[in-house]
């Protein structure tokens, strides 16, 4: 196989099937060959394949040329493949196990005489599998240790995969944004099309109970025109069917603080949680080797620590007491009448998902399949918590909020043979789901930051939070506090569905077997977001707080009154036509190629903005309609020895970019939707988008007398009749000429069987390279910022003049590569013991991560940037450069028939890559005073300067000669000084390295008087290291979010020249610190009973 993988601990031959469609993978298995005699073909011979659990068959007789083939096969196993013809001896090939993604090549020679019996591993079978692929049994799955039982786990076995605990447990493969994966279930796409959650997935936990598998693969570059819409990797689960005997289990466990660490190296972390999850399985025949069903049912309870929070937490906010918190929610209750609820320190998390299965032998030759899957949940999210020196703050319990999440969805397929050449696979899905967030406070009050300084230092001058004391390493600054409802959460619900389905033909013509799709989907998607729907204000003290008196206020909604009229609702359509031939050029040879085209269209089209096709003379509101792109593959297989297979290919892979990226251009339109904003000056106030003073009503009426739950009719009156502010509104667009996301990937596999002389025989070595180029990759830049000259170091600078408000538009870039090179081992030992290992290498370039996946405005805003208006190129935030994964699998029966088991897995990886950065935390006009552009003030790539003596670089001066000397230190101690004099390049540094190891221990016991019944007690031990010593096992980086920026010095314009900036000031040093991520660094213990029948 193009990945042997050492997780399935069988030696059995897998097989895979062809994936039937653009939008789900194949869930059946081929299989193909010629059946000789003497080195000549055999024509008449029949060709039994039979399924031993559930006694399903499919025969074919072969051609004048000894060729046969059987698709629609389940996967699993055990099968064997019986062949009989008039004067020769019955041939029986036994123990084939098939796996979805790797059609089966099986050469079958007769002899005259005597029946033959043959094991699978000794027919010489070939899997016909191009790409990288690790594939993971029912067998492998139960040995993973996962105490959050979630799919990802398992996933990351490959080694082309990296889980990042700390970013909603994101799946990273072959370096890319899990957000960019297609993940599948029995033919249906469960990855999370719009694109919000950071895992990838459409709920927290994963669509499906674990034990519901039967088998689950992740490819990275399957060249069979059946695959795309991805640009990471494509993981497929395939479900467990019913057989002829009934079977079925049931399962508790539980885990909680007492089972769980509280030290990590010099930390004492206090943990208050527990986690119940049970659940099922149950399958079995409805008519003998007819008709059979299978059910599974999980449900998990589960309460949630927070790292973040006050002295003694994980990751205290710097700077803020108990003391400070207890006034301020004091002052809200009593003046508000509103509850801030605390210290968020303990979140919950629910999930409950169940499937059915039905499998029908319909005739001979058509076989029917149908699966229903049900899952929702819900988990506690925290919010506005930043642990950072220079700007501490806390988000209270009020702020975070709970996201309700829950997807039905539907698949039938039916397989049909309709000659010994000639079959299809027709297949309808559908799926449905939503996300409805909803905040912990109590309901109908906005967001309400307050500035922790006793008294405001600064009144009314310049930008709104100058006035909160910034801070440094040295000295933090004046934390900041925030309850209410989150501004995002303000307004924000999410409703998709998605129909459709596919056909696939296939025509076996001698060496050739022909494949023609034809598939077709709809989405429809209802989006309504609307930010700071009910005020957003921020108060620079305590005491500005206590007497209701804000000094800004945020605040968006629908020019009609109605916020249903700025939802996005709307719907496109894609259609797959592909055509393939995998040819056998030799016994030894195969050959894939073919091509593949999709397209779109669109059943709506955002409103056009008149005011921004004055501005910029083209219109905003282009849509995916019409867009299409054609995909050349072009695999090969060749068994070069009988110990030696090699296999590679080249292929264009187009989509699987999150929608959220068409969705903004609908709620972003600045059409029905307005935004204003007032700040309080030394003189009156404000409108924030207009830099235009107010009237002293309208500024009272927005600023004073704050109450957090009713908005102003005067300032209501303003957001719906305020036209210069709707003609500056911000607005999301894309470019007309926008290209959908594609990427060329290349890859070369080898596998050798190795004897090892006194080591033994039946080592499998094996090697990848795979090597992706960009082809076209989504950006965005401001299309308001207005260039003005140019900063000391050479890059742009852009007017503050244009406002607060922008024009965000997604382009497409083609600057990005992976090289992802894997060296690999497993061998199963004949007394039980499988031992397996990796090593992969990566060097991953892109130029937007899509590491904020809500808005367009955090896309834009949150990433690395040189120029201030274009993310900068340079290696990926997800490129984890060296991995070492290895398993060792124990499984014995010391007792009767009743296993032992033990399953150990490590990886050693090195840390993730973050940028150092400068931060402007003075917004002129509300952009950037230095920079001129909107978004995350700290984004900025350091300049860094000659530290030879506080005056050798004249392009920095500092505001002291501490700033000097500790920014002198850092640069010396972390081998920066050859960066001196020029902008530091991005994601240059990188985490410490984090080294895992995970154990699961189980052990089978009689059930009296029930012989084929058995209790199975089980243990999950994760991180097995800090288990042995607290100083190990650590997961250690330099923020909490998935934005890589690590803020080195404040920066201000010193000096100017006209609109050049010559000369910038640091000041603020700050050292990058690294968190201690406290919650994955600890060690965990889930205990847990099964019973087996």
């Amino acid at each position: 196989m193009s990945m042997r993988s050492y997780l399935q601990g069988s030696a059995a031959v897998a097989l895979a099937l062809v994936c039937s469609a653009a939008y789900a993978q194949e869930t059946t298995s081929s299989i193909r060959g010629v059946v000789t005699a003497a080195d000549a073909a055999v024509s008449g011979a029949v060709v039994t394949v039979k399924h031993l659990p559930s006694g399903t068959t499919a025969t074919a007789t072969t051609g004048g040329d000894g060729s046969f083939a059987l698709s629609g096969l389940r996967v699993g196993g055990p099968f064997t493949v019986s062949v009989s013809a008039t004067g020769f001896g019955d041939t029986t090939i036994s123990d084939i196990q098939l796996t979805a993604g790797q059609p089966l090549r099986l050469p079958i020679a007769l002899e005259t005489g005597e029946e033959i019996l043959v094991t699978a591993s000794k027919s010489g079978a070939t899997e016909l599998s191009s790409g990288p692929i690790t594939s993971i049994s029912r067998e492998g799955i139960e040995g993973v240790a996962s105490i959050a039982r979630d799919i990802r786990d398992v996933a990351r076995r490959s080694p082309f995969a990296s889980l990042d605990p700390t970013n909603g447990r994101s799946l990273e493969i072959a370096g890319q944004n899990g957000r960019l994966n297609k993940f599948s279930v029995d033919g249906v796409r469960f990855s999370d099309n719009f694109g919000l959650n950071n895992g990838g997935l459409p709920t927290a936990r994963g669509p499906v109970p674990l034990d519901a598998i039967e088998q689950l693969s992740v490819k990275i570059a399957p060249y069979d025109v059946s695959e795309g819409d991805f640009q990471g990797g494509a993981i497929n689960v395939v479900l467990r069917s019913g057989n002829n005997d009934f079977s079925g289990s049931a399962f508790y466990t539980y885990t909680d603080d007492s089972l769980t660490g509280d030290r990590t190296r010099d930390r004492s972390v206090s943990l208050n949680f527990d986690s119940k999850n049970y659940g099922g399985f149950l399958s079995g025949p409805i008519i003998k080797d007819k008709l059979f069903f299978a059910i599974s049912y999980e449900k998990l309870d589960e309460s949630q620590p927070i790292d973040v929070g006050l002295a003694g937490s994980a990751n205290p906010v710097p700077g803020l007491s108990q003391a400070t918190v207890d006034q301020v929610t004091g002052i809200s209750n009593s003046v508000y009448g509103y509850d801030p609820l605390g210290v968020f320190s303990n979140s919950v998390e629910s999930d409950e998902k169940y499937t059915v299965k039905l499998d029908w032998n319909v005739v001979d030759g058509q076989r029917a399949s149908f699966t229903y899957i049900h899952n929702e949940g819900g988990v506690g999210s925290p919010n506005s918590n930043d642990t950072r020196a220079a700007s501490p703050a806390i988000g209270l319990r009020s702020i975070a909020f709970y996201r309700p999440e829950e997807v039905d969805a539907g698949t039938f397929q039916l397989n049909s043979d309709w000659s010994d050449d000639f079959s299809t696979e027709t297949r309808l899905v559908y799926r449905e789901s939503s996300i409805l967030p909803a905040p912990f406070g109590a309901p109908g009050f906005g967001q309400f930051q307050v500035c922790t300084d006793p008294n405001n230092p600064v009144s009314g001058v310049g930008a709104a939070l100058i006035s909160c004391s910034q801070g440094s390493s040295a000295s933090p600054g004046a934390a900041r506090i925030f309850f209410g409802t989150g501004q995002f959460q303000q307004a924000n619900l999410l409703k998709t569905k998605n129909y459709g389905g596919d056909i696939t033909a296939r025509l076996s013509m001698g060496d050739h077997t022909f494949k023609f799709i034809a598939g077709y989907n709809f989405f429809d998607v209802t989006n309504l977001f609307v930010r700071d729907a009910l005020g957003t204000y921020y108060f620079d003290s305590v005491s500005d707080f206590q007497n209701r008196r804000a000094n800004t206020l945020a605040l968006q909604g629908s020019i009609t009154g109605d916020l249903q009229d700025v939802a996005a609702n709307y719907g496109y359509s894609s259609y797959l036509f592909a055509l393939q031939d995998s040819w056998d050029v030799t016994s030894r040879f195969n050959l894939t190629y073919g091509g593949r085209i999709d397209l779109y269209g669109s059943q709506s089209t955002p409103p056009l903005n008149r005011f921004f096709l004055q501005r910029y003379g083209f219109r905003n509101n282009a849509t995916i309609k019409g867009k299409y792109i054609f995909q050349p593959r072009l695999g090969l297989t060749w068994q070069a020895t009988d110990a030696l297979t090699l296999r590679g290919g080249v292929g264009l892979f187009a989509g699987g970019s999150p929608d959220v990226l068409l969705s903004n251009s609908f709620t972003q339109a600045g059409v029905l939707g307005n935004a204003i904003g007032f700040q309080r000056t030394a003189t009156g106030c404000i409108d924030t988008s207009t830099r235009a003073a107010l009237s002293p009503a309208l500024c009272s009426a927005a600023l004073d007398n704050v109450d957090g739950k009713t908005i102003n009719p005067l300032v209501q009156d303003y957001l719906r009749t305020n036209t210069a502010a709707l003609a500056s509104t911000s607005t999301n667009s894309q470019d007309p000429d926008y290209k959908l996301q594609s990427t060329w990937k290349w890859s070369l596999s080898a596998d050798y069987a190795a004897d090892l002389g006194p080591l033994g025989d039946g080592w499998n070595l094996g090697a990848d390279v795979y090597y992706g180029q960009t082809n076209n990759a989504p950006s965005y830049t401001d299309l308001r910022a207005v260039r003005i000259g140019t900063m000391p170091d050479g890059r742009p600078r852009y007017s503050t003049a244009v406002g607060a408000n922008s024009d965000l538009f997604l382009y497409n870039t083609k600057a990005g590569h992976s090289l992802v090179a894997v060296a690999r081992f497993d061998k199963r030992f004949d007394f039980d013991l499988n031992i397996g290992a990796s090593y992969t290498f990566q060097d991953i370039e892109d130029v937007n991560p899509l590491n904020s996946g809500t808005t367009a405005s955090g896309i834009y805003g949150n990433t690395a940037m040189v120029d201030p208006n274009f993310a900068a190129a340079g290696t990926s935030d997800y490129q984890i450069r060296h991995s070492f994964k290895f398993n060792i699998d124990y499984d014995h029966a010391f007792f009767g028939d009743y296993k032992t088991r033990v399953s150990l897995f490590g990886e050693l990886r090195s840390g993730r890559p973050y940028s150092l950065t400068m931060n402007d935390p003075v917004l002129t006009n509300g952009r950037s005073s230095v920079f001129g552009v909107v978004g995350t003030s700290n984004r900025h790539l350091l300049y860094v300067p000659n530290v030879a003596s506080e005056t050798a670089d004249p392009l920095v001066t500092y505001d002291s000669t501490a700033t000097f000397t500790a920014l002198q230190n850092f640069i010396q101690s972390n081998g920066l000084s050859k960066y001196q004099g020029r902008i530091i390049p991005k994601n240059t540094q990188r985490s410490p390295n984090y080294f895992k190891v995970d154990l699961h221990v189980d052990q089978e016991i009689p059930v009296p008087a029930w012989r084929q019944a058995r209790v199975k007690l089980f243990a999950d031990l994760e991180n097995v290291l800090n288990f042995i010593d607290k100083d190990w096992g650590s997961l250690r980086q330099t923020n909490l979010s998935a934005q890589q920026l690590a803020t080195v010095v404040n920066v201000a314009c010193a000096k100017q020249a006209g609109s050049n900036c010559t000369q910038y000031r640091y000041s603020s040093f700050t050292n990058p610190a690294l968190i201690n991520q406290a919650r994955f660094s600890l060690w965990g213990v889930r205990l847990g009973a099964k019973f087996e029948f």
